[in-house]
């Protein structure tokens, strides 16, 4: 009796090490400034030695690894500047970054695999995620609205509005329309800075941005709501065309004359 008693009780235990596996994610949504320190918490339970990782999810995309301990050094550099450190007296395995980017904003997972298993049927136990909201670093914003109409589709109306604090309450239309983001975040390469914007296009020919966006913010930060028309944005500019092919061509004979030049050098000093 004593012997199957004891039985009994190592196979209770056995199958609740073997379902004992968790992660849990104590934040399930953090919102920090650009260029802040960030970290996503994680602390899991497991009856013998983890695999950990972490799992980013931006929007519209499936997962993507961050980084992955097995074993050996516990500070986990992975990609992105993210890094992560095994911590087995605490139980966790927190994610960090040091200064955090705008585009960083997404859904991170913290996941868990019993080493013991194999491969084939290697399982990952998941944390609930946590989302993650970068405020850009916008700064000095001068709001502006733009209205757009192509010239060969006159029926067809897109309305821009750029330059806003991000905390400004843009989202809300006051007329149907066929569609109408989230506000984001346009990063202008060219300028080298960036720009909350947020865009709304429709079938009418009469939208107008005090029609699409939220008059709240105008009223409060004398801002005027004053649509810009910019209907040939689109249209190609031939000059401009004809001066970057010129540089182009320019580009291309100067890299010929210092090829045929060294080419010279390199005789002379064969000879």
């Amino acid at each position: 009796m004593t012997l199957v008693f004891t039985l009994m009780l190592e196979v209770l235990l056995f199958l609740r090490g073997a379902g004992g596996q968790s992660v849990t994610q104590p934040d399930g949504h953090i919102t920090v400034s650009e260029g802040a320190r960030l970290e996503l918490r994680c602390n899991y339970s497991s009856s013998s030695s983890p695999s950990l990782f972490w799992y980013v999810q931006y929007p519209y995309q499936g997962l993507q690894l961050l980084l992955k301990y097995t074993s050996g050094n516990s500070l986990v550099s992975g990609i992105k500047g993210f890094e992560a450190e095994f911590r087995r007296s605490e139980k966790s395995f927190h994610l960090r970054k040091t200064s955090a980017h705008w585009k960083d904003s997404a859904k991170y997972f913290c996941a868990l695999s019993d080493t013991g298993l194999g491969s084939a049927s290697q399982k990952l136990v998941f944390g609930q995620g946590t989302s993650l909201t970068i405020n850009p670093n916008i700064q000095n914003p001068d709001p502006a609205v733009y209205l757009l109409r192509s010239p060969k589709s006159s029926n067809t109306s897109v309305c821009l509005y750029t330059d806003f604090e991000s905390q400004a309450n843009v989202s809300q239309v006051t007329r149907p329309v066929v569609f109408s983001s989230d506000s984001t975040v346009l990063d202008m390469g060219a300028l080298g800075s960036k720009s909350n914007g947020v865009v709304a296009w429709s079938s009418r020919t009469d939208l107008g941005c005090g029609d699409t966006f939220n008059q709240t913010f105008y009223s409060s930060s004398g801002i005027p709501c004053d649509a810009k028309i910019a209907e040939k944005s689109f249209e190609t500019d031939m000059n401009l065309n004809f001066q970057n092919l010129s540089v182009i061509g320019f580009r291309v004979l100067l890299l010929k004359v210092v090829g045929y030049n060294l080419l010279m050098t390199l005789r002379l000093w064969s000879s």
